[in-house]
């Protein structure tokens, strides 16, 4: 059975694989082991979420990043 984005975003994160490299107000950017590759999860005022891996859609990396960032709202 294969799991959902959410379980294996959740997994990721509680495994280490998840790492913040910056933090802004317009961006933030992170790198998260796959399954046998890094990919480059992130926020930017210009692209919104976006991830460099070739899932469509939400991915298990993002999931990842979502779950440890809070964007204020003014």
């Amino acid at each position: 059975m294969r799991e959902s984005a959410d379980v294996k975003g959740r997994r990721y994160l509680a495994e280490g694989r998840l790492t913040i490299l910056h933090v802004s107000d317009s961006a933030i950017a992170a790198t998260c082991r796959g399954n046998g590759a890094v990919y480059r999860p992130g926020w930017s005022t210009v692209a919104a979420w976006a991830c460099d891996c070739p899932a469509r859609g939400v991915c298990a990396h993002l999931v990842a990043l979502q779950l440890v960032t809070v964007r204020e709202v003014a």
